[in-house]
């Protein structure tokens, strides 16, 4: 993809505690990633599951009328998955304990424009 959408994605994983960074398109593709974390993983499952989690997050908002879905929030023993709507893809956020959750909150927000204009 775009060298664009790899620097918003590799400043991500600049973020400590940040393993990896994917923009997924709605549809369960991989649009890009970059990995920085010894963890490995098949980027098409993590796509494929990180597009069903979502839809299943919507779902779950509308049957108990609670409003728009703001962000996806996993919280694991020892890692965190974050997913935000980006309009057309969807961004997800891997970190191990040591990230700052209000850090990553804040930095998806504020790069949700950014990433839209580079995809």
């Amino acid at each position: 993809m775009s060298s664009a959408i790899r620097v918003v994605l590799t400043d991500f994983t600049r973020i400590e505690g940040v393993n990896s960074a994917v923009i997924v398109s709605k549809d369960g593709f991989v649009i890009d990633m970059v990995h920085s974390g010894e963890a490995t993983f098949d980027p098409d499952s993590l796509a494929a599951m990180v597009t069903t989690l979502y839809g299943a997050s919507l779902r779950l908002g509308e049957e108990l009328n609670l409003g728009d879905l703001d962000m996806v929030t996993l919280e694991y023993k020892n890692n965190y998955v974050l997913v935000e709507d980006v309009g057309e893809a969807l961004v997800a956020v891997i970190a191990d304990k040591r990230a700052i959750l209000g850090r990553i909150r804040y930095e998806l927000k504020k790069q949700k424009d950014r990433i839209r204009s580079v995809l």
